[in-house]
Order: C-alpha cells, then structure tokens, then sequence
C-alpha cells in the first residue's frame, strides 16, 4: 500500500513540473566559410530571420563600402570555427516564435588605448548606442529585457565573453539587434 502511494505521488510531482523551454543554436557550422553578408541582406535561418543593418554612432550610419559581415575560420568569440566576423554593422535578429531569452558569444576589439568603439543595441525596437562597448550592457534594461554580459581580455587585443538577454515576466523578446564596430560572433542561442 506505501509503494502504491509513493508512486501516484510520484507521478503527480512529475506531472506538475513545468515542462524545460528548448534552447536554439546556431553555430555557423553550415555557413561556407568566406560567405559575405552586406548591409540589407538577409537570411531566413530556421528559428530566427537575421538582417544586416548599419552600424551607427550618434545615431547616424557609418563604415559606407567596408560594411561586412563573413563567415571566417577562427574561434576568436570563444566558439569552435566557424565563426561571423563584422566590420561596422549591426545585426538584426527576429526570432519566428517571441523568446524569453537570448545569449551569444561575442569579442569586440579594442582600440590602441584599450578601450572600445560604440555598440548597438535594440530591443523590441527600443534603441541604445554604448560608448563602452558590449560589456557595459550587464545590468542595463531596455525592451523589456534585462542584459547580462562577462568579458575578459583573453585574446591579445580582443574583449572576449559572453552577452544573455532575459525578457522581464510576462514579456517576450521579438526583435534584438547588436552592433559594433570591429568584432566576432559565435554560438547564437535563443529560447521560448
């Protein structure tokens, strides 16, 4: 009789628990390496549609004819190769289902000074340049989502680390776009 209750018990703790959001990745492993990307580009992946958008400081586009992203044959990010190297552009990403979550790796180089040229962020089409790079993001709010960035500089004149994104309870995460002005991306992740 106890081992018929623990049982139902059992299967009533199990059938109560909330069921585990799926994570999806993209690692760039089935982008040839040395396919470029150009600003208005854009590719339909199988969760997310990725745009190519200019790269901006104070609000205006920069970087003209030397816009670019390609798929490069480094982990410079911290992935395995392959791996997205951009120059002066930002990348928009819009998932087909709304997220709760979004986290990537990410290297910004450095400027001879040691520090960093402007990032670009948006958020559920709320907009943010930080002359402090993408590391700065950790803590900040925007969107309706909540960053968490650790950098390290591990890699010469490369910051390395990685960038989450959380949607606040009850919010989603449609639209995210980061931007730099010389960096790397790797091992994209979102999550319902």
């Amino acid at each position: 009789m106890k081992t018929l209750n623990f049982a139902f018990i059992a299967a009533a703790i199990v059938a109560a628990a909330p069921a585990t959001a799926q994570m999806h990745c993209y690692d760039f492993s089935g982008v040839p390496v040395g396919t470029k990307h150009q600003i208005g580009d854009t590719v339909n992946a199988n969760h997310a549609t990725i745009t190519f958008r200019p790269y901006k400081m104070s609000g205006n586009p920069v970087g003209g004819a030397v816009n670019f992203a390609e798929s490069q044959q480094a982990k410079i990010a911290g992935g395995a190769p392959p791996e997205m190297g951009m120059k002066t552009l930002t990348v928009q990403i819009e998932p087909t289902q709304p997220v709760t979550r979004l986290r990537m790796r990410l290297a910004q180089n450095m400027t001879p000074t040691g520090g960093f040229a402007t990032a670009n962020f948006e958020v559920n089409g709320e907009q943010h340049e930080s002359p402090a790079g993408f590391a700065a993001a950790n803590g900040k709010r925007l969107g309706d989502a909540e960053f968490a960035a650790s950098f390290a500089n591990t890699a010469g004149n490369w910051h390395v680390g990685t960038l989450e994104l959380r949607a606040k309870p009850g919010s989603t995460i449609k639209s995210f776009s980061i931007g730099g002005h010389t960096w790397r991306l790797d091992d994209v992740c979102l999550q319902k």
